[in-house]
């Protein structure tokens, strides 16, 4: 459960990929919290709610449309969680790489960006937050998982550029990097596993204490830890791990 004293009665959030996996995780953990209102953004499936404070809609963060009309209808929205992403699972040299990198980079890149421009007005407006949900491998390259590593990259870096240009006009804007988490996105993964409800108190932890960027799990933070001390060293491991497997 997440720990902070902070008064989230007046939060009305939004959350992409809210279906299921993590960002059902956020909808639950905040509905506890008492906020005031959600909206659970999917882009097939709508969730069924059983709390009347939550408000799901339709939306593909690829579809400038869908964009527009979430953000005419969340104008009172004070939390965006950008959690919509794609995993494809694919090598820079699987078949399919190039489709997949389009992919990966429509959605977990330019789904981000679009959200972002869409509602920043409002963001400014009501002095909110942006939560943009990343990953440990916008830092570091695993192979088996080139073209991800690289869209959760530009990810970082364009999360970054969003906090310089929205901190000063009252907009918090929180990185959330966590390892491997128990969803349909790590379904191949053979490590350990972050539980959903664990990534979500930390991040909501880290928007309470004003943190702009978090590594959730032992293994996000020994990574981040050890690229400080040693990128080259840490990039040499992982890719004899992919060469082993």
């Amino acid at each position: 459960m997440t720990t902070s004293i902070h008064d989230w009665t007046s939060t009305v959030a939004l959350v992409t990929g809210a279906n299921g996996g993590l960002g059902r995780a956020f909808v639950d953990e905040l509905l506890r919290l008492g906020v005031r209102k959600v909206y659970a953004a999917s882009r097939s499936v709508l969730l069924q709610p059983t709390d009347e404070r939550v408000v799901p809609i339709i939306l593909d963060v690829t579809a400038p449309s869908q964009v527009r009309a979430a953000a005419n209808q969340a104008r009172d929205v004070t939390l965006l969680v950008n959690n919509a992403g794609i995993n494809m699972q694919s090598g820079v040299f699987s078949p399919d790489c190039t489709d997949a990198a389009r992919r990966e980079m429509e959605v977990n890149y330019f789904g981000i960006l679009s959200m972002s421009q869409a509602f920043a007005s409002t963001l400014i407006e009501r002095q909110g937050t942006m939560i943009n949900v990343l990953s440990i491998l916008a830092r570091i390259a695993l192979a088996p998982m080139a073209t991800l590593c690289a869209s959760k990259a530009a990810a970082l870096r364009l999360t970054e550029s969003l906090a310089a240009e929205l901190g000063p006009q009252g907009v918090h804007v929180l990185a959330l990097l966590p390892g491997a988490i128990d969803t349909a996105m790590s379904r191949d993964y053979p490590g350990e596993k972050l539980a959903p409800l664990d990534v979500v108190t930390a991040a909501l932890d880290a928007v309470s204490k004003r943190d702009y960027e978090i590594y959730v799990g032992g293994m996000a933070q020994g990574v981040a830890a050890a690229l400080a001390a040693d990128r080259a060293a840490v990039q040499a491991q992982f890719l004899a791990l992919a060469t082993a497997t």
